[in-house]
């Protein structure tokens, strides 16, 4: 197989080889674009644009001024919804897409195939999003386009490096022999070092997948399946920089004559692009745009009856290259398929007619209360005055309205009843929901579902799931066509590389896998389910341990079982939890190769070793083993973990005892301080009390004593109060 877009040919030297020269090449090639493009442009374009304008929920064109203009936005719920499921399917951890080898010998080449693949597709670049544009477009556009391909990129690795005669003498000699190595002499001083920059240039290969605009895809009418149509083609603006870095002629590329006309008039692209200019217009020559057309068609150019898959690059009717290739790199995905058809039936068709008629009914209950809230108004021309107008034209709670006689304005509205709008659009919200299968329910939003019943809301639960299982596995079988079509183009021109499987990194060589590997394709969905699959699991866990002790099972199947369970609870790589038995087994013949060998010699022998009923009670000897053995682990776990357990428990006993203890100190304090508190507070009021009295008595005393004091000492004494007089004395 070969994809390789950066492929090149000489035509001149090529065309004798033909019977169908270049330019009877070119007739056949216009003739078919333009059939392509006028089969696209009448039957498929302008639902795509449509369908597009809806998902932006964007006018229908028939609004009037006045009137409620508001678009429900019922395409781009659910096919928000939608994009959000299947990406969750995808991208949840699970080998959605395996290989499945056709011997077993090869059972090891399809897990490494498994694990470079995914790798290459998700972490080799943006999976993600490139997943989520692929999706999206189906789910819109009735049909997502992908393509696949081996990009070859010649990088420089730069060192700049100071060297002796010697070392500059060995790098100049390793130059002429590799054209990949150049050497620049930055300084020569005279001392005998030199400074020099070292250029490597190594040719690298990278595997990328690139979502193709509906707009840009061609293929011919009447195609039931992408690998069997006879003609396809990715149409798209290129740069001449773009076209030169893909490995065409420099001088044919700027040569090539200028085209500004896109070929699809039918405004797909407008739909997408409503407000940028599609074209970018540039003065400088490499950023000059030209048309390319990458074609896929099958045509018997050498007269030997049988049609050959030709990739051709051209512009307008310069060949630029032409190549025989074994599959065409695009991949078309339909969320809803029809019968003999490549292109089926988007999600965004099934929502349509609804979000039109929702629109609809909303603008008419939103007119109604519009004129519920200001109605229109019934006045007598001979009740009129000259403010009249103007005051019913001022919309205000508590306004006055001036007229003149009898006879006020009069509402001229009916009675508006907004349920009955309301029931017309819960009517058409119920066949929107059983159209997409996308209910309130598994959404999340459904008010009253706490008041129906498990069983209820699981039926209505798989209900919606069967329509969103339906479409994931339509997209997953597209999705293992892709991740197929890249295996072909590692098988036919990847290099040795490093991928980690298990947790461990190893060195595998694509070309050595087998090319007629089965893709196998499991979707998380239903009975698929990560929860179902752990339930079961777990189940089969048991029952193994059963059959463990008989002899129906080993070691290596319930790794197996355990591993799976591992990474459907997303807990990374298994063998950062358990030791693979194959890997414990390859380590224990590495440490023992003398017994080994014995081993296999007495099987090689004809001893016991090859007797079947002692081979076959050996095996389940080892068997019950390694059961007791288990057992054995699994009872010491459960005693050191109850042991555990005993010891925590004790510990947390021990911490709640010394915790009220020294509560029961600290209360202990605080009372035995209140107490001292309230002693030393008696004793001071007693202390208190004491003086006072003392102090009284005293002063009683001293009263008395001045009582009896001889009358001829009296005048000795100082009199306390003056004797009154006149103010003026």
């Amino acid at each position: 197989m070969s994809l390789d877009i950066d492929s090149n040919i000489d035509l001149k030297e090529k065309q004798t080889d033909f019977l169908l020269s270049n330019h009877e090449l070119l007739a056949v090639l216009h003739e078919k674009a333009d059939q392509a493009e006028s089969w696209h442009n009448s039957l498929l374009a302008e639902d795509q644009a449509n369908a597009i304008d809806f998902y932006e929920a964007r006018p229908f064109g028939d609004e009037e001024d006045g009137r409620s203009q508001v678009v429900s936005p019922d395409v781009a719920e659910v096919v928000d919804y939608m994009t959000i499921s299947l990406l969750r399917t995808i991208v949840s951890g699970d080998r959605v897409i395996e290989f499945e080898p056709i011997a077993a010998e090869q059972a090891q080449d399809a897990d490494d195939a498994t694990e470079a693949v995914s790798y290459a597709f998700m972490h080799g670049q943006d999976g993600y999003k490139i997943l989520h544009d692929w999706i999206q477009s189906g789910l819109i556009e009735k049909i997502g386009i992908i393509k696949t391909a081996v990009l070859s990129e010649r990088r420089a690795t730069i060192r700049h490096i100071t060297v002796d005669d010697d070392a500059l003498a060995a790098l100049l000699m390793e130059a002429e022999d590799n054209p990949d190595i150049q050497i620049t002499l930055n300084n020569d001083d005279g001392s005998g070092q030199y400074e020099v920059t070292v250029t490597r240039y190594q040719l690298q290969k990278r595997y990328v997948d690139m979502p193709i605009p509906s707009e840009e895809y061609r293929v011919s009418a009447r195609t039931r399946h992408e690998d069997d149509a006879d003609y396809q083609a990715h149409v798209s603006y290129k740069t001449l920089s773009d076209l030169i870095s893909m490995g065409f002629d420099r001088d044919i590329v700027e040569s090539l004559p200028s085209d500004k006309s896109f070929p699809n008039s039918d405004g797909r692209s407008d739909a997408r692009w409503r407000d940028e200019s599609f074209l970018s217009g540039s003065s400088d020559q490499a950023n000059r745009e030209v048309l390319l057309y990458e074609e896929y068609v099958r045509i018997d150019r050498d007269g030997d009856g049988i049609a050959e898959l030709l990739q051709i690059f051209r512009v307008k009717d310069v060949l630029l290259s032409i190549e025989e290739v074994d599959e065409a790199p695009f991949v078309v995905w339909t969320p809803f398929p029809r019968a003999h058809r490549m292109i089926g039936n988007s999600l965004a068709e099934k929502v349509m007619d609804i979000q039109r008629v929702k629109s609809v009914l909303m603008r008419q209950a939103l007119d109604g209360v519009y004129q519920t809230n200001a109605p229109r108004m019934a006045v007598n021309v001979d009740g009129l005055t000259e403010d009249t107008f103007d005051d019913l034209l001022t919309i205000r709670p508590g306004a006055i309205v001036r007229y003149r006689g009898g006879i006020p304005p009069t509402p001229l509205n009916a009675g508006f009843d907004i349920q009955k709008s309301l029931g017309m659009i819960e009517y058409m919200q119920s066949a929107q929901e059983s159209r997409t299968g996308i209910t309130r329910l598994n959404q999340g939003l459904d008010a009253d579902s706490l008041n129906k019943t498990a069983t209820g809301q699981a039926l209505l639960q798989a209900q919606g799931q069967q329509m969103e299982e339906y479409v994931a596995r339509n997209f997953a079988q597209s999705l293992g066509r892709l991740f197929q079509k890249k295996l072909w183009l590692m098988i036919a021109s990847g290099d040795p590389m490093a991928i980690k499987v298990e947790g461990l990194y190893k060195t595998v060589d694509p070309a050595l896998w087998p090319p007629d590997m089965r893709v196998r394709v499991t979707v998380g969905l239903g009975s698929g389910r990560k929860d179902q699959r752990l339930a079961y699991r777990q189940q089969l866990l048991s029952i193994q341990q059963q059959a463990l002790a008989v002899g129906l099972t080993g070691s290596k199947q319930i790794y197996n079982n355990i591993a799976a369970m591992i990474r459907d609870c997303g807990l990374g790589n298994p063998t950062d939890y358990l030791i693979d038995p194959d890997i414990r087994l390859a380590g224990n013949q590495a440490e023992n190769p003398v017994n080994n060998n014995s081993a296999a010699a007495q099987n090689s022998s004809g001893s016991v070793g090859n007797n079947p009923d002692y081979t076959e009670l050996k095996a389940r000897q080892d068997i019950n083993l390694q059961g007791q053995k288990m057992a054995a682990d699994q009872e010491r776990s459960m005693a050191e973990f109850a042991l555990k357990k005993q010891e925590t428990e004790a510990k947390l006993a021990m911490q709640q005892e010394e915790h009220k203890q020294r509560l029961a100190l600290v209360r202990e304090k605080a009372e035995e301080e209140a107490i001292l508190a309230r002693q030393r507070s008696d004793f001071e009021a007693s202390l208190a009390k004491e003086t006072a009295d003392r102090n009284y008595q005293i002063a009683l005393k001293l009263a008395e004593a001045g009582k009896n004091i001889p009358a001829d000492k009296k005048g000795d004494r100082v009199p306390q109060n003056k004797a009154g007089g006149a103010l003026d004395k």
